[in-house]
């Protein structure tokens, strides 16, 4: 049986990143039920314990090269690796990995990756010598293969599919979890219900008194409203920020660490998501929940205009003005948001399945 060892940014609490797995694992199988994975993680046990994959720690070079040794074709990402803005040592971290494999002459694809920023000269240098050995790139958008080829990738093929959770079916996302979870939160189940994910981003604080109103125009119209952390516990702080600046009491926040399961089930049950994180808005494509995206980096700009929902701008330059009658009218016409979304899922999902059908493509031509 062929085995796939799979590297990214796993066991660090993410529940987007989670996300990606969980998308990988269930593309592949889609293609391949029996095939063999394995991954490497920051947390080996809750990762297995999470997906039901054997994981290994990510730390230990011993661990690394024997687990390269034994795989068949070491598959990158997803997510966007390929980046320097939260340090360096990033690029050089995937990069070795790739290197070694290489060196194992194990094939290597990258898998639905997002690309940058790049901030530093010798990262675009390594990044052009390593990339341009694997053997397949899939990216999740076009932008990020003109990024790849920008920066120097021109041998190896580039591929453009989609984010890898979109091969997630909203009928394997069970329901009871979240509903459990909303039931201890809200007195009344009967009104609608929005989802807000949000984060810290450098020293931008003005978006979050904009969060707020908007958090409030919902309340005002009758809706339960829930903050949920994508990223354990770093999102708690800026939730709880715009908690304290709203005017109307009752919104609600995810206050207990979660599992990845749990925040699809939560989300299963809502009826609109505004967020920051790029998959809250992936996963509400996924259940087909009309969304609004508000942008901090260019890799939500790209997803919801292909998912054909609106952003409501950068953070630096959200304004009430834009986001709250933007809100109001998609409240107006959510059965048509709906027809909108799902079209777009159903070829977001198609999309993202090539990424798996390429994988195995090269792992056969390997052996």
């Amino acid at each position: 049986m062929p085995r796939i060892l799979i590297s990214g940014y796993y066991g660090f609490n993410n529940a987007g990143d989670d996300v990606v797995l969980y998308g990988i694992i269930t593309g592949l199988r889609r293609e391949q039920p029996h095939i063999s994975l394995s991954v490497l993680s920051n947390q080996p046990e809750r990762t297995t314990s999470l997906f039901g994959i054997p994981a290994h720690n990510r730390w230990r070079l011993a661990t690394i090269l024997r687990e390269l040794k034994r795989c068949d074709l070491l598959v990158m990402g997803g997510g966007t690796l390929m980046q320097d803005v939260t340090s360096p040592r990033s690029v050089l971290y995937y990069l070795g990995i790739v290197s070694i494999a290489k060196l194992l002459g194990k094939p290597v694809v990258f898998y639905a990756q997002g690309f940058g920023p790049i901030l530093h000269r010798t990262s675009r240098f390594l990044i052009k010598q390593v990339v341009n050995r694997v053997d397949v790139i899939t990216v999740r958008d076009f932008e990020s293969g003109e990024d790849f080829k920008a920066c120097g990738v021109t041998k190896a093929p580039v591929f453009v599919t989609a984010d890898p959770a979109l091969t997630i079916h909203p009928a394997d996302i069970e329901e009871e979890q979240g509903k459990q979870l909303l039931k201890n939160l809200y007195s009344d189940h009967s009104k609608p219900l929005v989802a807000f994910s949000v984060r810290d981003w450098k020293q931008e604080e003005a978006f979050k008194q904009i969060i707020a109103q908007a958090a409030d125009f919902y309340i005002e119209q009758g809706w339960n409203v829930l903050f949920v952390p994508m990223h354990y516990p770093s999102d708690l702080t800026p939730s709880r920020q715009i908690m304290s600046l709203m005017r109307q009491p009752g919104a609600k926040l995810l206050e207990q660490p979660v599992s990845f399961h749990e925040i699809m089930s939560v989300l299963k049950q809502c009826d609109y998501v505004v967020g920051m994180r790029l998959h809250s808005l992936i996963l509400a494509c996924v259940l087909n929940i009309p969304f609004t995206g508000i942008s901090y980096d260019p890799k939500i700009d790209r997803f919801v205009e292909r998912a054909g929902m609106p952003v409501a701008g950068h953070i630096r330059d959200l304004t009430s003005e834009t986001l709250l009658p933007l809100l109001a009218d998609r409240l107006v016409n959510l059965e048509r948001e709906r027809g909108i979304v799902a079209h777009h899922s159903r070829l977001l999902a198609e999309e993202a399945l090539k990424s798996s059908k390429l994988v195995l493509q090269a792992l056969a031509q390997s052996r």
